[in-house]
């Protein structure tokens, strides 16, 4: 079909699962013809004998205009491997397939007690606390970089989240940032902004998303950084310009699964800045309307990819009235921070299941962002101990999806030709590979 938009499908969450999650099918068409255009859809779950058809549509799709199909799925009674496909014929009787693989294994609690995946920060934000790895992260080639996402790969973590594409310093209220005066500089071949990060590889986030491509494993690349914690107008107008750069640069890989928005956020979703009640209620509100718009924007060319915020933790209590509202925008909230809960507010168990009732009443995703690092007295970051992590992981176990911050510098595998950070790496590497793999074998 000449000039048949976009088609895609995506399962949230990704890979292998308990059998204590609903997943959320979604199905995007985005017609970018010149006239109306009709489609007939089936999306179907096969495997274990099973061919079930799930959902059978007819859309007619306006020129320049999108469409998304949504299916809930309870996986209860499901055991084992299965894929979900997607077919689109068009009026002109062209079929158009997509298909995603997933693993689901019995259990009584929604996790399955592993790391699902880990971030990919290109360089650490912060030169003390990436003191430890950020002279040999800034030296990695491509080459390099797709010999991590095997390494990633080789123990279960088969998501990847880059954590930012352009580095910019500043903190909301700090500055008076524009679009126009964003001076940021970016880890990939822009054409929006001159500035690039003094680091080997031209375009690092090709090389992850290719590998990825071959291996099944899936990439939340990062919508980031306007500025730490700013989600005012000017941020929404610099994220849609880099999404969009970024979807036609990199869209056409399988591994593009969604969209991060890097700015993060405290857990009471206001900022250090929100010293008065007039301003934590312009705050409140700023990130609602950030994430509205850029749904609907994000929507406009891949609407079935999921966006993803990481907040931390803390003060949640103090914007139980926020939460629903801005999860009617955000697909995946992915906090952090639950073992350093602060004294005098919930325990980091009472927090994660709080955070389970708001996405649960919203229909949206609860991820779990694990902090596999501690801090040095220097305030540098160090490679936690496995028997922490996996204490973790056992505490925490509401959650459909964990993801590790992070894993360059953090963990290292033996195999790659760069060891990036401090011999410890390598030690948390062995050490979580014998128990993911253990795990995998009960």
């Amino acid at each position: 079909m000449a000039n048949r938009g976009h088609v895609g499908l995506t399962v949230i969450p990704y890979g292998t699962m308990t059998d204590k999650i609903d997943l959320d099918i979604r199905a995007g068409i985005v017609n970018s013809g010149m006239k109306a255009a009709l489609y007939d859809v089936d999306i179907r779950l096969i495997g274990n004998g099973l061919d079930t058809l799930l959902g059978k549509t007819r859309l007619s799709v306006e020129a320049g205009d999108h469409s998304l199909i949504k299916i809930k799925m309870p996986t209860a009674g499901l055991n084992g491997d299965y894929s979900l496909t997607l077919d689109v014929r068009t009026g002109g009787g062209a079929i158009i397939r997509d298909q995603q693989d997933i693993k689901i294994i019995s259990s009584d609690i929604r996790s399955d007690r592993t790391i699902d995946g880990a971030w990919c920060g290109l360089y650490h934000w912060s030169e003390q606390e990436g003191l430890m790895w950020n002279k040999d992260i800034k030296q990695m080639t491509e080459k390099q970089w797709k010999e991590l996402v095997r390494a990633m790969h080789s123990i279960g973590m088969d998501a990847i989240v880059i954590q930012e594409v352009f580095r910019n310093e500043f903190y909301v209220g700090r500055h008076s940032l524009t679009v126009d005066n964003y001076a940021g500089k970016a880890f990939y071949p822009s054409k929006l902004y001159p500035g690039r990060m003094p680091i080997a590889a031209k375009d690092p986030i090709e090389a992850i998303l290719s590998e990825a491509d071959q291996l099944g494993v899936n990439v939340l690349v990062g919508v980031g950084m306007f500025a730490w914690f700013d989600f005012t107008d000017e941020s929404v107008k610099w994220h849609k310009r880099v999404a969009r750069e970024l979807w036609d640069m990199y869209g056409h890989h399988k591994s593009f699964y969604g969209f991060y928005i890097s700015e993060e956020c405290d857990g009471s979703l206001t900022t250090y800045d929100a010293n008065s009640y007039e301003r934590t209620i312009t705050r409140k509100k700023e990130i609602v309307d950030f994430f509205k718009e850029m749904k609907t924007f994000c929507a406009s060319f891949a609407p079935e990819k999921p966006l993803m915020l990481a907040t931390n933790s803390m003060n949640i209590a103090h914007s139980e009235d926020s939460y629903a509202k801005l999860l009617e925008h955000l697909d995946i909230l992915c906090p952090f921070g639950f073992a350093r809960m602060p004294e005098g507010d919930l325990t980091g168990k009472e927090a994660a299941d709080k955070l389970q009732r708001f996405c649960d009443d919203a229909g949206a995703h609860l991820w779990f962002d694990l902090e596999a690092f501690l801090f040095n007295p220097d305030q540098s970051l160090y490679p936690k101990p496995a028997e922490q992590i996996i204490t973790e992981l056992r505490l925490f176990d509401n959650f459909e999806k964990v993801l590790c911050y992070q894993f360059p510098g953090v963990f290292n595998s033996p195999e790659m030709s760069r060891q990036v950070g401090e011999d410890r790496t390598l030690t948390l590497y062995k050490d979580y590979k014998q128990y993911y793999e253990t795990e995998r074998r009960q």
